[in-house]
């Protein structure tokens, strides 16, 4: 049976936490991460673009996304945050929070250690399409190989994505 059409726009938030879209994505040897956050009406804060020169497993790059996007919120005061990422396998271990003694447990104690200093935090996993916005951004990095912050005077390059999720 085929599924029915699922809208994947932005939906609005019940409180007014700061909704924290992050993806990552790996090509050849460089990695692009891609952050970008709205209020609860949908208004796009600012976000970020990193670019990384390293080859890396998916993983360690989606925890990663995860970590820079913590570490925007914190950095920007927010206090109430949902982080949506489309990584299950993270969301799964934030949720249950089980015993990992692997190196990558670790690093991801260390990264939910982070969000200790929120008063309302919750980690959403979302599907691929939701997050279109974060995975231009991710492609627009190792394009221009670069890195930047932005804020609601976002350039040309990040107002056309924007702009589709939008519609």
């Amino acid at each position: 049976n085929p599924r029915p059409p699922r809208s994947h726009r932005w939906t609005k938030l019940l409180n007014e936490a700061i909704k924290i879209n992050a993806d990552a994505t790996v090509f050849d040897s460089v990695v692009g991460i891609g952050i970008i956050t709205r209020d609860h009406d949908g208004f796009v804060l600012g976000g970020r673009v990193i670019f990384l020169d390293d080859k890396m497993d998916i993983e360690w790059v989606e925890a990663e996304a995860l970590r820079e996007s913590i570490m925007w919120a914190s950095n920007n005061n927010v206090t109430r945050a949902v982080f949506e990422i489309d990584f299950a396998s993270l969301v799964n271990r934030f949720k249950s929070r089980w015993e990992d003694i692997s190196i990558f447990g670790f690093q991801l104690k260390e990264i939910f250690g982070l969000l200790e200093s929120f008063i309302d935090v919750n980690i959403e996993w979302v599907a691929h399409s939701s997050n279109r916005v974060v995975d231009s951004l991710c492609k627009l990095t190792i394009n221009k190989r670069c890195t930047f912050p932005f804020n609601m005077e976002y350039p040309s390059d990040i107002y056309g994505p924007i702009l589709a999720d939008a519609c």
